[in-house]
């Protein structure tokens, strides 16, 4: 490894032995801290930026709570997971500015004033964000997104599963069929997209 890479290492080292306190274990680049029930884990793990030379790492961190749930839009071709993101965001856009975040690792950056500001933002910013109560179980990540504004074609089609799976009357079906619809033409999606993202959630849970 070059100098930057052995410093990324020493790096990702220093934020494991923080993170492994709040409970959580690394696995490669991935820091995973698993819910007892064990149907909900979170994620947080690095990224790094196509510019990331020999000679400079350039990396951020995405963070997710995730959960076995598949979305019934999936199509067939795409490979199945055991993991899939529900509820996260890049670090920057939990950080107070609200702005994509990266940071510069070089051969004559000092790792321990790095990990230091790291790890302060995991603790201010990142796990207060994560241990909210919504993100511990499959139905407080549920709950969170029933909480949010359908406004978008991807929420109203997570709905409309939700809806299934709850088991809603009909008339409700038809009602978030129809939202789906609106939205995704709004949002300019292709009806045959649309069409078929609809029938791959009413398929997957036996709705004619």
């Amino acid at each position: 490894m070059t100098p930057a890479q052995d410093k990324f290492e020493l790096l990702n080292q220093e934020i494991d032995k923080f993170l492994s306190t709040e409970g959580f274990h690394r696995s490669g680049k991935h820091f995973i801290k698993q819910m007892p029930d064990k149907k909900v884990r979170w994620n947080i793990w690095s990224q790094r930026s196509k510019y990331t030379t020999a000679e400079q790492t350039e990396f951020t961190f995405e963070v997710y709570a995730e959960w076995k749930h598949r979305p019934a839009r999936s199509e067939d071709w795409k490979p199945k997971t055991t993991w899939y993101g529900a509820v996260g965001n890049r670090i920057g856009c939990l950080m107070p500015k609200k702005e994509d975040t990266w940071w510069k690792l070089t051969e004559g950056t000092s790792v321990d004033f790095l990990s230091d500001q790291i790890n302060g933002v995991m603790s201010s910013c990142v796990l207060p964000y994560l241990y909210l109560k919504q993100f511990q179980t499959e139905e407080g990540i549920k709950n969170y997104f029933r909480a949010l504004p359908i406004d978008n074609y991807f929420t109203a089609v997570s709905m409309l599963e939700f809806d299934l799976m709850e088991k809603k009357p009909s008339s409700e079906i038809e009602e978030s069929i129809n939202k789906a619809r609106r939205l995704g033409r709004k949002s300019g999606v292709y009806k045959e997209v649309i069409e078929a993202d609809v029938q791959r959630v009413l398929k997957a849970y036996g709705h004619n």
